[in-house]
């Protein structure tokens, strides 16, 4: 019989080994509670394996991996992250590619010797009014952001001879997301001709849009709804309450679902006691663009994928906010984190026991995939500190 192997992503929200080598079950205590006693004493024919990925929440980590071929012998995986909400994530999370365009000029007085000056912060503010001028005519759910890290000094009287500018392209697919950078590359290119500066460009990192998988978020459903959600506390409802009279949007219906059918928001309003999701979200499988980006999606090329949330932010909070830093080492974090190991475990022991759900997953996950993975690294990048 051949042996089924799983792997279960924890996000970064976890204190894990910074590491790509796997962790596995062996390598703990074995317990009635874990995994390695199902399969000791089950005798299944599986191996979990456990990644803990570094730099998750600047999207390095799984896309990394995934390029090593970490994930090729999986034949399932399933992830977890930390959510204003308990369900199985519905999202179909956008592609992503960022790169740093650093311009080089030549500085000079910019009062007694302006002809002589070549100013690579000109290049970056041209480039800046040419992306402006391809908004217009790009994909209507593609993103283009950027920061400006090098303004090239304080003094208005020096022409600046470099300076600096980081841009995160976002598109539904990553094939159409490395399109549309390559045009962002020529306005580039073009800012740097019209200044008569020289441009270098740095790779930072890509990932890929999230392939779902109906099959197999519907096991994560089916044991997150016998396993129910972490139980929350008076103290803990009166702590989510006052966070989230901090922000506005409060008691906007939470989940993709929600924003994309009517009904389903209907279902979640009726849920909704208190501005702390404390009950399981309807399962929804419709239209789910999510405008983030996750490096769960290139796992999702490689083998059939599916992650829940589970609760431990207010309603609707705001991503990467106070609120959300203020929540991560209270009770409620640890009690979602327990929790969400549990759903995971019991999902993964379904796998090994029932191949019918297994093969379900795959089946769905090779029609889904039919065209084929496009890794959003090019082949000459090198992994290198963002540099500030």
């Amino acid at each position: 019989m051949r042996r089924v192997f799983l792997c279960i992503i924890l996000c970064s929200f976890l204190v894990l080994p910074v590491s790509a080598a796997p962790i596995r079950w062996v390598d703990f205590p074995v317990s009635k509670e874990s995994m390695a006693y199902a399969l000791e004493q089950e005798n299944l024919p599986g191996q979990v394996v456990v990644y803990g990925c570094p730099e998750e929440e600047i999207c390095r980590g799984k896309i990394v991996m995934a390029n090593a071929h970490c994930f090729d012998r999986d034949d399932a995986a399933i992830s977890w992250h930390p959510a204003d909400k308990n369900q199985v994530s519905e999202e179909v999370f956008q592609a992503m590619t960022s790169r740093v365009f650093r311009f080089y000029g030549k500085s000079a007085h910019a009062a007694a010797s302006p002809e002589m000056g070549r100013s690579a912060l000109d290049a970056v503010e041209l480039m800046n009014v040419g992306v402006q001028f391809l908004r217009e005519h790009m994909p209507r759910d593609a993103r283009v952001h950027y920061s400006i890290l090098d303004a090239g000094g304080a003094s208005p009287n020096v022409v600046q001879h470099q300076a600096s500018v980081l841009y995160m392209i976002r598109s539904n697919f990553v094939k159409d997301c490395i399109t549309l950078h390559q045009r962002v590359d020529k306005i580039a290119q073009g800012a740097a001709l019209m200044t008569d500066t020289t441009i270098e460009r740095r790779f930072v990192d890509g990932l890929s849009d999230t392939v779902c998988n109906h099959a197999l978020e519907q096991v994560l459903y089916d044991n997150f709804s016998q396993l129910g959600v972490p139980p929350c506390t008076a103290e803990e409802h009166a702590f989510m309450e006052a966070l989230s009279a901090t922000y506005q949007g409060r008691d906007v219906p939470g989940g993709v679902g929600a924003e994309n059918d009517p009904a389903f928001a209907e279902k979640v309003k009726a849920m909704q006691t208190s501005h702390f999701n404390d009950f399981l979200m309807p399962l929804y499988q419709g239209p789910a663009f999510n405008a983030g980006s996750t490096d769960v999606g290139d796992v999702s090329y490689q083998c059939p994928t599916a992650q829940i949330h589970v609760a431990l932010w207010p309603n609707h909070v705001p991503c990467h906010s106070w609120q959300v830093v203020s929540c991560n080492k209270t009770p409620m974090a640890h009690k979602a984190t327990v929790h969400a190991g549990k759903v995971l475990c019991a999902a993964a022991i379904d796998l090994l026991e029932q191949p019918a759900l297994l093969e379900a997953a795959k089946a769905e996950f090779r029609q889904r995939t039919a065209g084929g993975y496009t890794c959003p690294i090019p082949p000459d990048a090198v992994p290198a500190p963002l540099e500030l």
